[in-house]
Parts: structure tokens; C-alpha cells; sequence
């Protein structure tokens, strides 16, 4: 018979232990998806910081703009923004493949380790199914709180509006109190099924059985996870909010000058200000730098806390049992001839 074992101190660390022995691996799956996120983000700012300038600039002047020329930039921006979301799908999905592959597997594809393969599918799947529960959860929950709601106030109408108001708003709380008690149940239960697909490059939604009787550990270990991603989280947006304060020093400086001599710029004077920082080569280059350090050091936080479900998934398989030994037969002996 198989033993189900689960180690709260490895589900925790088991990004760590992963890294601890493939730190290229996990470095490189890092970096793609930081040049990546960039890159999305690059293409955002080119959809939507032209029109936004140009908006500025239209405010700025006190011109206003012709019709034709409004919808045909919108237009622009709106025919882009379909693909952008698109791309940040991709990516993601891309990521979260690439992260539960190393972790449950310990396999990186070679060269570029993100792909639209199996895994991917599999993933795609199972994700839209969470999703689907979490969609489902909340208009089931909004339908039964008005439903309570009216069916409170119906009730102790006769008590008068502010017994009713406090009656309603009670049953509301014990109901938002259950749901929220249920929601994270059946998350937990679910938790591992992303990482499931991927060990067994199948759709293994909603993957229930994965957490049976190891639901508390599993809670309990996301839980602590949750509280390392959030100090790490901390530490890492104090770092990246010290470093864009550095790339946008010049400008803040030529603000500060003017406030410190009392004079309250013009929107135009505004606007050359923000223009000379933002095509400077260094402010870029110090933007730019910052931003992929940042994407980078989260998409580390992304593997931490995917760490937990690929354990929970590796736990859950089958775990071979040492076969006995047989017992040594006694060896018959030759008799001894007088």
C-alpha cells in the first residue's frame, strides 16, 4: 500500500530546493520573463503614451482637437489593445509552463524556455476552469446575498428601519463569513492543479483528490508562503521605488527649484520639463534598467509561489514501498564420514 506523506517545511521551500540545484534554470526562466513582460510594456507605453501626450499637449495649448483626429487616434490605440491583452495571456501562461515544468519535473526547454506546447494547453484548460469556479462562486454568492438581504428586511419590516437595516446586514456578514470560509476551502482543494497538469501532462481539473487529508498543511504552507512573497514584495518595491526615484531626479529637481523660488510653472513649461527627462538617453537607460530588475525579481516571487502547488502535486503521487527481504534459507550441510 502507498503512504500519502506532505512536509510543511518543503512545500514552503521547495522553490528554494529547486533553485538550490538548477540556479541557471531558474535565473534564465527569470530573465525571459522579465524581457518579455518588458517588452509588453514597452509596446503598452507606444499604444497609450502617444495618445496621452498628445492629449496633454492638446490641453496644454488650449487648442481642441478636431473629431476626425480624436477617433482616429483612439482608434489606433483601441485596435491595440486586443492584441496587448493577448500578449499578456501568452506570457503569463508561457511563465506559469515554464515555472511548474522546472518545479515538478525539473526539465527547462533548451535555449528559450518559454513555448506554446502541451503543458500549455493543459494549463490553458485547467485555467479557465479555475477561473470558471471563481466567476461561478461570485454571482452564486451576490444572488444569495440579496436574496437574504430583502428576505431580512421583508421579514422585520415591522420592527422598524433600523432593526431590519441590522438584521439584513448581520445575515449578510454570516454570509459573506460562510462564503469566504467555503471559498478558501475549495481554493486549497484546487490549488494543485495547474502543477498537476504539468507533472502528468494531462487537464487534471479540478485535481480534488491531490489535497485529500493534507488540506491543513497545504493551507498552512500557503499561508507562509504568502507572508514570505509579501516581505520579499516589500523589500524589493522600496529597492525599485529608491531606483525610479533616482532616474526621475532631474525633473523633480527643476520642480522643486521652482516651487522653492515661488513660481508656479506654466503647462507648457510643465511639459518641456517632462519631454527633456523622458528623451534623455540616461533617464531611459536608468527607467528601462529598473523596471526589467523589477519584473525580474518578481517573476521570482511568481516561482516561490508556485512552489507550494508543485509540491502538493509531487506529494500526491505514489510513493514505492521497499519491498521485504526474503529471509535467508538455512544452507544444508554435507554430512561429516567417520
Amino acid at each position: 500500500m502507498n503512504t500519502r506523506s506532505y512536509n510543511f517545511g518543503n512545500a514552503v521551500f521547495h522553490f528554494f530546493h529547486v533553485a538550490g540545484k538548477q540556479p541557471m534554470a531558474v535565473l534564465w526562466i527569470a530573465v525571459w520573463q522579465a524581457l518579455l513582460t518588458g517588452g509588453l510594456v514597452y509596446l503598452v507605453w507606444l499604444t497609450l503614451g502617444d495618445f496621452y501626450i498628445w492629449m496633454f499637449q492638446m490641453a496644454a495649448s488650449g487648442a481642441e482637437p478636431s473629431e476626425s483626429e480624436m477617433f482616429s487616434r483612439m482608434g489606433g490605440m483601441m485596435a491595440m489593445m486586443p492584441l496587448i491583452s493577448i500578449g499578456g495571456i501568452l506570457i503569463a501562461l508561457m511563465a506559469q509552463g515554464a515555472w511548474l515544468r522546472l518545479l515538478t519535473r525539473e526539465e527547462i526547454a533548451p535555449v528559450i524556455p518559454f513555448r506554446i506546447g502541451g503543458d500549455e494547453l493543459h494549463l490553458l484548460v485547467t485555467n479557465l476552469g479555475l477561473i470558471a469556479i471563481g466567476i461561478g462562486a461570485y454571482f452564486i454568492f451576490a444572488f444569495l446575498m440579496v436574496i437574504v438581504g430583502l428576505g431580512a428586511a421583508a421579514a422585520f419590516s415591522g420592527g422598524g428601519n433600523a432593526e431590519a437595516g441590522l438584521a439584513a446586514g448581520l445575515l449578510v456578514g454570516i454570509g459573506f463569513l460562510a462564503f469566504l470560509v467555503i471559498a478558501v476551502f475549495v481554493g486549497v482543494r484546487v490549488s494543485a492543479a495547474p502543477a498537476l497538469s504539468v507533472l502528468e501532462k494531462r487537464i487534471a481539473f479540478p485535481a480534488w483528490g491531490t489535497t485529500k487529508g493534507v488540506f491543513w498543511p497545504v493551507l498552512g504552507s500557503y499561508v507562509l508562503t504568502g507572508i514570505i512573497i509579501f516581505i520579499l514584495s516589500s523589500v524589493i518595491g522600496l529597492v525599485v521605488n529608491f531606483a525610479f526615484l533616482g532616474a526621475l531626479w532631474p525633473m523633480l529637481g527643476e520642480f522643486i527649484e521652482l516651487a522653492q523660488a515661488g513660481n508656479e510653472p506654466e503647462p507648457e513649461e510643465v511639459l518641456a520639463i517632462f519631454s527633456e527627462t523622458l528623451s534623455s538617453a540616461g533617464t531611459i537607460t536608468a527607467l528601462v534598467a529598473t523596471g526589467l530588475l523589477s519584473v525580474l525579481l518578481r517573476s521570482f516571487l511568481d516561482g516561490i509561489w508556485h512552489g507550494v502547488g508543485a509540491y502538493t502535486a509531487l506529494s500526491s503521487q505514489p510513493q514505492p514501498q521497499p519491498q521485504p527481504q526474503p529471509e535467508p534459507q538455512p544452507q544444508p550441510t554435507e554430512a561429516v564420514r567417520d
